[in-house]
C-alpha cells in the first residue's frame, strides 16, 4: 500500500470504538447517549455539507487555473491540487465517520425532547455519583465535585450517612476529625 492510499484508507477522527465508548459511553442514561449522538450529527452533517461546497470550490479553481495563461497559474494549479489531496482525505475521514455516527444512531433507542428533560435528575444524580467514586479511587473529592454533588441534591443525604457512620464508629453524638 502507498502513502497516499493508506492515508485515504486510515483518515477517520475518531474510530466506532471511541464514539460509542468513550464520546457516547460517557453519558450515564440512554436518553442522553441519544441526545448527544444527535448533536454529533448535527454537526457532522453541517461539516460534511460544507466540505462538499469546498471540495466543488476547489475543483472549479483547479479547472480556471488548468485553462489559464496567466504567469504562475502551473505553480497554483500544483498548489491547489495538493491541497485538494490533503482535503480529500480529510473528507473522506469525516464521511467514514457520519457513516459509524448514522449507524449508532440508528441502533440506539431514540427519545423526545420531552423524554430528555425527564431524565434530567436521573442522568445527573448518576454522573455526579460516578465522578465522585472516581475522585474517591483517585485519593480524594474535589470541592467543585461536592458543591456538584449538593446542586443536584445528593450531599445531604450523603453527609448524613457518613455522620451515622462515624457515631457509630466513635460512639460519639458528635463528628471527630
Amino acid at each position: 500500500m502507498d502513502i497516499q492510499q493508506a492515508i485515504m484508507e486510515t483518515s477517520q477522527p475518531r474510530s466506532r470504538y471511541m464514539l460509542e465508548t468513550l464520546t457516547f459511553g460517557a453519558h450515564d442514561t440512554p436518553e442522553m447517549r441519544f441526545y448527544y449522538c444527535v448533536i454529533e450529527l448535527n454537526d457532522k452533517i453541517h461539516k460534511f455539507r460544507l466540505a462538499e461546497i469546498g471540495k466543488e470550490r476547489m475543483e472549479r479553481e483547479m479547472a480556471r487555473l488548468e485553462e489559464s495563461d496567466e504567469q504562475d497559474a502551473d505553480l497554483d494549479l500544483r498548489e491547489k491540487r495538493a491541497e485538494y489531496d490533503f482535503f480529500m482525505s480529510v473528507m473522506a475521514g469525516g464521511e467514514r465517520e457520519l457513516r459509524d455516527l448514522f449507524d449508532i444512531y440508528e441502533k440506539m433507542e431514540h427519545f423526545t425532547r420531552e423524554q430528555i428533560d425527564a431524565n434530567q435528575q436521573k442522568y445527573w444524580e448518576a454522573r455526579m455519583t460516578r465522578q465522585t467514586q472516581m475522585q474517591i479511587m483517585a485519593g480524594g473529592v474535589q470541592w467543585s465535585q461536592l458543591d456538584a454533588m449538593r446542586k443536584v441534591g445528593l450531599l445531604d443525604d450523603l453527609v448524613a450517612e457518613r455522620e451515622a457512620v462515624l457515631v457509630q464508629t466513635n460512639g460519639q453524638g458528635e463528628i471527630s476529625g
